[in-house]
């Protein structure tokens, strides 16, 4: 049974599934999906061609599917913000819809998104990731897996921040920040591998000892990032977190955050 609030409209077309409550003083657009037992509290708005899975939940002023903040963008277009399950968006984030026709803004599951943080156009957010409040994702990001950006923090379009990852406070960055990871700074450096979230998220011993390794390799012995992926291959068990460490590093478009001195790394 949906539950839809007086005082709330929810324009024809919505399609809202067994379980949805809608409570005051919300709008929902024509083309917008809502997966059973998803909740909005209050005053949230609801927009474009967005789909929520199931057990979402809004709380006030919370905004989804609205044009993307991009002079590319025609007020024609069809594009779309697509959300998986069981996530939690607290007062007044936003997510916007993608630029181009037929492009997407894509969350997945099991995500917290904490008050006024932002998704922008054409994202990649993963699962069980963290935005603490007022942080911020440009458009064209990709955030995943497991990953936490604390509070204020910016993360520049284009960038990837890898699976959990570690993003300090008032840090931005401009570039890539690897898997497993803790950056801070305003492209600042690389710390320390994020030992405590691995522990926390169930990894293994042997797979922090190789990540520990990693990082040692990478970030502490001044080698420029070939020699150094090329040592982590001859030398670190190759654990399916070391091969992602590598294929990120050789995949990145805009560099990867360097180490305690900072800097890009090609």
């Amino acid at each position: 049974m949906v539950k839809i609030h007086p005082t709330s409209i929810v324009m024809d077309g919505a399609q809202l599934d067994d379980g949805v409550e809608i409570g005051p003083f919300c709008c929902v657009g024509p083309h917008v999906k809502i997966g059973a037992g998803t909740k909005l509290i209050a005053q949230c708005n609801i927009d474009g061609y967005t789909t929520l899975g199931k057990n979402n939940t809004l709380h006030p002023f919370a905004a989804l599917g609205q044009a993307p903040q991009d002079h590319a963008f025609a007020p024609d277009t069809v594009s779309y913000l697509n959300i998986g399950d069981n996530n939690v968006f607290r007062e007044s984030f936003t997510a916007h819809l993608g630029t181009h026709p037929g492009t997407a803004t894509t969350i997945g599951s099991n995500n917290l998104f904490m008050s006024c943080s932002h998704v922008a156009h054409n994202c990649k957010i993963g699962n069980y990731v963290t935005f603490a409040n007022s942080s911020l994702a440009a458009g064209y990001v990709e955030i995943q897996d497991g990953a936490i950006l604390s509070g204020l923090v910016g993360i520049h379009q284009f960038c990837r921040v890898g699976r959990f990852a570690f993003i300090s406070g008032c840090s931005v960055f401009s570039v890539d920040i690897p898997p497993f990871m803790i950056a801070e700074g305003r492209n600042g450096a690389v710390r320390m591998f994020n030992k405590i979230g691995l522990q926390r998220a169930g990894f293994s011993e042997e797979a922090i000892n190789a990540i520990k390794h990693v990082f040692m390799i990478f970030y502490r012995q001044g080698l420029i990032p070939k020699v150094a992926i090329e040592k982590i291959r001859a030398e670190v068990p190759q654990t399916p977190e070391v091969v992602e460490f590598i294929r990120f590093c050789e995949t990145s478009e805009r560099g990867v955050m360097g180490g305690t001195s900072g800097g890009r790394r090609n």
